[in-house]
């Protein structure tokens, strides 16, 4: 027979029936799955804001820093209600971290056939404001402790001071010293010091000496020093440092990343400004060093300073002179920088805002 009989005929009726039940089943609790991951996706975003706008009042205003995390939610559509806590927690020193979480009941709709009706939906989200612990980001420049007027006489940063990072023979009170470093310990040479400067980075991680924080383990605190004017690989290096990347920040088409344009005001004390333009080839991170004995071999890392390369020029470099590389040192949050938190230290380490939750 060709055609179906009427019992094979209503069997395939009934077969059809269940698969198209099955199939508006598995379309219906996709649906109700899809809306539940796009409540929990707006919760997380709202939590990971509070997180954010909180941070920046740690760890000084703990109490500003939850009402300000509370607005973000309320501005973010979600009710005071919802929010389950606001807890200012210590990571490696007391108000350091936020921990902000959200809470809510999911209203199943088409799940209800499957006698389901609520579920809990929510986020968590810290923040840990800390200190910059070890980076390979780094300029082949210091600033020397007792020889920097960007330095005071205790060796911390004069923020907003103007100095010479790069020196040459006789610049300096100290033997041996003329502002540039050795890294990676491979005696690279010109060659090396001025791929440093082109891309700003190490093979080798540095810390502060006597950072005990997990990163710094295996890290490095002693420096070689480079002697020598390296009158060519500086004025070279440089230069190629800002041709590759031109100037991303120039908002004002003057085509030189200006200051107000690598930075803006915090709007909170401390620090004063924050990193705006990460981009930017004028923006660098100097180690704050001392030496051990002169004449100057190696050094030991004592602190950072974030920085901004203002100028260089060449003094006599036709003949045996050098190139003056003038930096200002800045206070800002640089919460880009490649690197890992440690204990927030605005004395001798850059500020960083980062989520770690």
């Amino acid at each position: 027979m060709n055609g179906l009989t009427r019992g094979e005929g209503g069997q395939a009726l009934t077969i059809m029936a269940l698969m198209m039940a099955v199939l508006v089943a598995m379309v219906s609790m996709a649906f109700d799955i899809g809306i539940f991951f796009e409540d929990r996706r707006h919760l997380q975003n709202a939590a990971d804001a509070a997180a954010l706008a909180g941070v920046v009042e740690l760890p000084g205003n703990p109490s500003l820093a939850r009402d300000k995390a509370k607005d973000w939610i309320v501005k973010h559509g979600v009710p005071a209600s919802k929010i389950k806590e606001i807890e200012i927690r210590q990571t490696f020193v007391p108000n350091d971290t936020i921990y902000v979480e959200i809470g809510d009941q999911f209203n199943w709709i088409f799940a209800r056939v499957l006698g389901m009706t609520n579920a809990e939906v929510g986020a968590n989200a810290a923040a840990q404001v800390g200190s910059l612990g070890g980076t390979n980001r780094l300029m082949p420049w210091a600033l020397m402790q007792g020889d920097s007027d960007c330095l005071d006489s205790s060796g911390l940063a004069i923020f907003g001071t103007t100095c010479k990072v790069k020196v040459g023979a006789g610049a300096s009170l100290l033997p041996g010293w003329y502002g540039a470093l050795d890294f990676d310990g491979n005696g690279g040479g010109a060659a090396e010091y001025k791929a440093n400067i082109i891309d700003g980075t190490t093979e080798t991680r540095y810390c502060i000496e006597g950072d005990e924080s997990p990163g710094c383990v295996s890290s490095v605190s002693v420096i070689d020093a480079l002697t020598g004017n390296k009158t060519g690989p500086t004025g070279a290096g440089i230069d190629e440092r800002i041709a590759i990347t031109g100037a991303p920040c120039d908002s004002d088409g003057n085509g030189k990343d200006d200051f107000d344009e690598v930075f803006i005001p915090s709007g909170v004390a401390e620090p004063p400004y924050v990193v705006n333009c990460a981009a930017s080839p004028r923006l660098i991170i100097i180690p704050i060093v001392n030496y051990i004995s002169t004449p100057v071999h190696t050094v030991i890392i004592r602190g950072w300073s974030l920085a901004y390369l203002e100028s260089y020029s060449c003094n006599l470099c036709q003949g045996l002179g050098h190139w003056a590389v003038n930096v200002q040192a800045v206070d800002a949050a640089y919460s880009q920088a490649a690197g890992f938190l440690t204990a927030y230290n605005p004395l001798t380490g850059i500020t960083i805002r980062r989520m770690v939750e």
